[in-house]
């Protein structure tokens, strides 16, 4: 089915205006299509009777949905300062199908634009809601796939605390890339004792204001690389001391896996420059991938949604971001 662009005006001025627009946002994001971006917020006075200023924005959809008997565009939209203002934020050169110009050329002439004033308000994107309801959240993946930058952005948006791997500090990592055989063990138990100690501060260290806690990691991930990287003796060992000091720490209760391409890992690893991950090959990587889902895909008690970013570039391009968001929301659906 065909999916259309629509461009909507929302507004309001009876009793919570910012509320009533949020809600109505939502609505349109539940019944009718994803909201793809939002204007900013403008107070303007009521056209055409005495009444209480408005509240006013403009909005994007993507829907499969058709209009029924309108007349579209509507034929005073030209007219409106209250429609055109905030329709310059997200469609600035948008032609009018009937005028034949440009949004931005519509605002040349417009009359009551001193009438109008812009909001420091800004309106949550809806498609942030399904994500809200889960308090504990883990992005997880392979080597270079973006985590910590996903993790810092839904943290900022979802406006949850945000818990991030130290595995800078870890003595053997550098030690292990150069001679895997001989340090393996040393780096997974210290990675293990690290995350289980900053799981078990988390706590102490949480932002009660905040609405829960997105992590880089689960601890399941010290599991998956003693997999990897561990003779069959070493890791038996690992294991049970893995069970011992995690069965008391926190449940995940929505895992976000990201899925990217073995080639396009080794591109992202190499720019970011790290000097101890530059003998990091392909078969290391597609062992871990492979670790990974075969653990995940035989754990039926953990939430994952699995969401390929192999076409996106999120840690760079904002739209790359918001396509991201909606996959998410897609597989949560």
């Amino acid at each position: 089915m065909k999916t259309n662009k629509v461009l909507l005006s929302i507004g309001s001025n009876i009793g919570d205006r910012k509320k009533n627009i949020q809600t109505a946002l939502n609505l349109i994001d539940q019944k009718i299509g994803d909201v793809i971006s939002i204007s900013k917020v403008y107070q303007t006075p009521a056209l055409g009777f005495i009444g209480d200023d408005f509240y006013n924005c403009c909005i994007a959809i993507s829907t499969k949905l058709n209009p029924l008997e309108l007349k579209i565009p509507h034929p005073h939209l030209q007219e409106r300062a209250f429609v055109i203002l905030p329709l310059l934020d997200i469609a600035r050169s948008k032609i009018h199908p009937i005028l034949k110009i440009t949004i931005a050329e519509l605002k040349d002439d417009l009359k009551d634009l001193n009438s109008i004033h812009q909001l420091d308000y800004v309106l949550k994107m809806p498609i942030l809601n399904t994500m809200e309801l889960f308090n504990n959240i883990v992005i997880e993946g392979n080597i270079g796939i973006g985590k910590t930058t996903l993790s810092k952005k839904l943290s900022k948006d979802l406006n949850k605390n945000l818990i991030l791997e130290g595995f800078k500090e870890n003595p053997f990592l550098d030690k292990f890339y150069q001679d895997p055989n001989r340090y393996a063990l040393n780096l997974e138990l210290t990675f293990l004792i690290d995350r289980c100690r900053q799981l078990n501060d988390y706590k102490n260290q949480m932002d009660l204001f905040k609405s829960g806690v997105v992590f880089d990691y689960d601890i399941f991930k010290s599991l998956i690389f003693a997999g990897v990287t561990l003779s069959e003796i070493d890791f038996n060992l690992f294991r049970s001391i893995f069970y011992s000091m995690t069965k008391d720490l926190f449940k995940s209760n929505l895992v976000i896996y990201l899925l990217q391409t073995t080639d396009k890992l080794l591109i992202n690893i190499n720019k970011r420059g790290r000097n101890y991950e530059k003998d990091i090959n392909k078969d290391y990587l597609d062992k871990i991938s492979n670790a990974y889902l075969n653990y995940l895909n035989n754990r039926p008690e953990l939430n994952v949604v699995f969401v390929d970013v192999s076409d996106l570039d999120f840690v760079e391009k904002d739209e790359d971001y918001l396509k991201l968001l909606f996959r998410i929301k897609q597989k949560l659906r």
